[in-house]
């Protein structure tokens, strides 16, 4: 059990603890009252959040994200829903087909990919795996303020295929004031993960975070524009959040929105790609005010 989940909640305590967990992986202490670096960035979020963190919190849920997209006209983004389960008695009642994929929604970067058998999905096995899911705090983990008090449930989808009939890659896109300014893509996931970094005209970056940079640059996806244009009016309104979709056949889809990349804490490689990202964000963030401060004008 992590440490963090017996340590106290609130202001000072989850930015003190965020900047410790920082300072452990960068090897430098970060400093959020005075951001140059991204993961410095990411952390001053935590110290003043710059939009509005109930809906912050609303969208972070992977359920609750979907009524959102429904209520601004978004639909077309949904990933369709087979069941959203409060308990492993609801899932276990279930009448599954086909393939599927299962995550919860007050938590990160876990999920579980079967193939339903005669109305079964999921294993003895994966029902201790949710068990687990149902009693997690993801914010006394992580102290990401987006997380606090979000409801405890599973939630089950189908599983989506890219043109190749495998996984889609999804496209993560870093967004200030409603300015995308660097795009991510992750290859090999499943055997030898490698990413890359591109600036906003599909530039590859020189530099990584966490996993190997791939130095072969890909082709212009043909939806690059729609998404770019759906990252802006996704993010509006919010300092920074992450706007991840995956491209398949039909179009875009919306994967999740996430407030606090890494946590603050993702290493670059090389280390210079920390300060350069920040540089950029900053870039991004005074186009946006100006792009907004325009809107409120015409307005």
């Amino acid at each position: 059990m992590k440490l963090q989940n017996f340590l106290p909640t609130g202001h000072f305590w989850d930015n003190a603890l965020s900047i410790l967990n920082a300072r452990k992986r960068l090897g430098y202490f970060p400093n959020p009252r005075n951001p140059r670096s991204f993961n410095e960035h990411i952390l001053a979020q935590k110290w003043a959040f710059k939009g509005d963190l109930s809906l912050a919190s609303r969208v972070t849920d992977k359920a609750e994200v979907k009524n959102w997209l429904t209520e601004i006209g978004m639909e077309h983004l949904i990933v369709p829903t087979l069941g959203v389960f409060e308990n492993t008695w609801e899932i276990d009642a279930f009448h599954f087909a086909g393939e599927l994929i299962a995550k919860s929604t007050h938590g990160s970067g876990k999920a579980v990919i079967r193939t339903a058998q005669n109305g079964r999905a999921f294993s003895m096995e994966d029902m201790e795996v949710f068990r687990t899911w149902f009693t997690e705090d993801y914010y006394k983990r992580s102290r990401e303020p987006n997380y606090k008090g979000l409801r405890k449930r599973i939630i089950v989808e189908p599983v989506l295929r890219d043109e190749t009939g495998g996984l889609p890659k999804d496209y993560k896109f870093f967004c200030a004031d409603g300015e995308p300014f660097v795009i991510q893509v992750d290859h090999g996931r499943h055997t030898r993960h490698t990413r890359q970094l591109y600036d906003a005209n599909w530039q590859l970056l020189p530099y990584s975070t966490i996993y190997e940079r791939d130095p072969a640059p890909m082709p212009r996806p043909a939806l690059l524009d729609e998404a770019l244009a759906t990252a802006r009016q996704l993010s509006k309104g919010f300092g920074l959040v992450r706007v991840d979709f995956y491209f398949i056949p039909s179009g875009l889809k919306l994967g999740e929105m996430t407030f606090f990349p890494e946590n603050g804490a993702g290493r670059f490689s090389p280390a210079e790609g920390d300060l350069q990202m920040g540089q950029q964000f900053v870039k991004a963030s005074q186009t946006g005010d100006m792009h907004i401060g325009s809107f409120e004008q015409r307005a």
